[in-house]
């Protein structure tokens, strides 16, 4: 990718919104086991949530598309069983490429409308039962990770009616809770389902886990951040290029700041963007440092990582 060309062996296209590459013929049926091993009506929460959010029906059996690979086993946890598999397109973005899957799981009857899952869910989190929401959030909840980082806790799930969930925070979503606590009683809630989810690294359940455990969000936090001539910068992914930036609000630290990058024989620079100045160096400065400075790699590898999922 650069900006917004795709580059081909020999040509390129242009990547707008999103562009859908569809595929035919992948497919497969197979079995997934019973990996969380949970009583009948315990498993029934979770596909209770599923079912309020991300999950449809077809021929009378539970179905999901996601681009997510964490969602495919989570979900498919919760349906254990005999699976259709679809691969149905790659959809490119400007941030880079996603697989759209499509599964069926052939074992279950659809046993729920949206609307009586939505209400279900609703009725069980009024009797202190956060299970069914906990999997309705990982569908169709709102993962805003910097309100979280920053301590503003809030349960919001899209949804075409929020009335039903709690207060409407806007047309299409709900806000069902806030605070800290809201969190621990999502968490708690998981049981067993939260070490799969923790194995998984799906990013939603990363939220859950830096509003609980301050420690983890103190470790977090430094994600993203290296250490350049003794300036810390975050690493930044625009456009498949990767940054370096430093934001300072005082031109003059950061032309001093520059000053420093350009005597260690890197190639900063320095741009207004809203009240601050960004001092930053691009990829092949980055790539370099890399090369001779292992925290720097360690840095690039952990962001790059988290950034894939």
């Amino acid at each position: 990718m650069e900006g917004r060309r795709l580059y081909a062996p020999n040509d390129w296209m242009y990547v707008g919104r999103t562009m859908y590459i569809l595929i035919h013929g992948i497919s497969a049926e197979t079995y997934f086991p019973d990996v969380l091993k949970l009583p009948r009506e315990k498993l029934e929460l979770l596909q209770l949530g599923w079912r309020a959010s991300d999950e449809g029906e077809l021929d009378g059996r539970p179905f999901m598309n996601t681009t997510r690979p964490w969602q495919v086993f989570a979900w498919t946890a919760a349906r254990y069983g005999e699976l259709y598999i679809r691969v149905d397109s790659v959809n490119l973005t400007r941030e880079g490429a996603s697989v759209m899957v499509r599964l069926k799981a052939n074992s279950w009857r659809q046993r729920w409308s949206k609307a009586e899952a939505i209400d279900l869910v609703a009725s069980h989190l009024r009797r202190g039962e956060w299970m069914p929401l906990l999997t309705m959030w990982l569908g169709d909840g709102k993962a805003e990770r910097k309100k979280v980082l920053r301590g503003d806790y809030k349960i919001v799930i899209a949804a075409k009616e929020p009335w039903r969930l709690g207060s409407s925070k806007s047309t299409r979503r709900a806000l069902v809770a806030t605070g800290k606590e809201a969190f621990v009683k999502l968490r708690e809630a998981a049981g067993i389902y939260g070490v799969l989810l923790d194995r998984l690294r799906a990013h939603k359940w990363v939220n859950i886990k830096l509003a609980t455990d301050d420690n983890f969000k103190a470790v977090f936090k430094q994600k993203g951040i290296v250490t350049v001539e003794g300036v810390a910068m975050h690493l930044h992914l625009v456009s498949g290029s990767l940054l370096a930036e430093h934001y300072t609000c005082d031109i003059g630290k950061a032309l001093e700041i520059a000053d420093k990058l350009k005597a260690a024989g890197l190639r900063p620079n320095v741009v207004k963007s809203g009240p601050n100045y960004v001092v930053y160096i691009a990829t092949a400065d980055l790539l370099r440092l890399a090369e001779r400075d292992e925290a720097i790699r360690k840095a690039i590898a952990l962001y790059l990582t988290e950034k894939a999922k």
